[in-house]
């Protein structure tokens, strides 16, 4: 019971500091997704070093990081997308040929897993951050849309656990997520699309559009779960940390969200 109460009142906290963030704006915004970004960022290297059983070079560590925080903090700076997103390329190419420059120095260790995973993580993590920071400023319309995005996430991860305690007898991807099943993910989907189908239906907005962002977000958001997952199993650790009492660490808590929102990004420049 004591669990029980400590991970709601977590969760509650966890999501109200959202919620103000994208009400708020401005750098309580930025301040959010860097954290999310630094946090992530330093869980991910702790998975990546259990997996690989090698300490990660300081060096590249720092750089890997440091390479993260770019991505995140060029929306900031620049604030234009038109600006920001050559600059996001120039940093990822950057990125990677330092990265491969700094492999051939690792002495000890598997030096080719540690580079690829470190690329990685700058696209894993880095990159989704960078673009809600620009999302979050594109138009006066966008800090609702990133809220009905985080709804809806929620809305599946509620409704998949909901219609799955209920019903599941399928597994989804038993060897990853033993408790996820099919009837959780429909469950979850249906959640989804009601609400994003109500809310355009309300607000007088296309409602198949929006109905087919909450089938994306729906998706996106249990393939980034199951991801995160498969880091972990493979890196043989239960959770990615222990800051979120009854959580565990920030990845467990965005990893839908790492996937969907490049996933938004992409819908966005298509359908607009």
């Amino acid at each position: 019971m004591k669990n029980v109460i400590i991970r709601s009142l977590s969760g509650i906290v966890y999501i109200a500091l959202i919620v103000w963030a994208i009400i708020a704006g401005g750098w309580w915004w930025y301040t959010l997704t860097g954290l999310f970004a630094v946090l992530g960022m330093m869980e991910y290297q702790r998975i990546t070093s259990c997996r690989t059983k090698t300490d990660i070079p300081v060096l590249s560590a720092a750089l890997d990081m440091a390479s993260a925080l770019l991505l995140w903090g060029i929306a900031p700076i620049l604030e234009h997308w038109e600006d920001a997103l050559p600059a996001i390329a120039v940093v990822l190419v950057i990125c990677l040929l330092v990265r491969m420059t700094l492999a051939l120095a690792q002495k000890t260790g598997d030096a080719v897993s540690v580079m690829t995973s470190g690329i990685f993580s700058v696209f894993y993590i880095g990159l989704p951050m960078g673009l809600l920071n620009l999302a979050i400023d594109f138009s006066e319309y966008a800090p609702m849309a990133i809220m009905c995005m985080f709804i809806l996430i929620w809305l599946n991860d509620t409704g998949a656990f909901c219609v799955g305690s209920l019903l599941g007898k399928h597994r989804l991807c038993e060897r990853l997520s033993p408790k996820k099943s099919w009837e959780g993910f429909w469950g979850g989907m249906f959640f989804c699309v009601a609400f994003a189908a109500g809310y355009a239906a309300i607000y007088n907005l296309p409602v198949v559009e929006c109905a087919v962002f909450g089938l994306i977000v729906c998706i996106f958001s249990t393939w980034g779960d199951l991801f995160e997952s498969l880091l972990k199993r493979s890196a043989g650790v239960k959770d990615s940390g222990n800051i979120i009492p009854g959580h565990g660490g920030i990845l467990d808590r965005i990893d839908s969200l790492l996937f969907v929102a490049p996933a938004a990004a992409v819908f966005y420049l298509f359908v607009g």
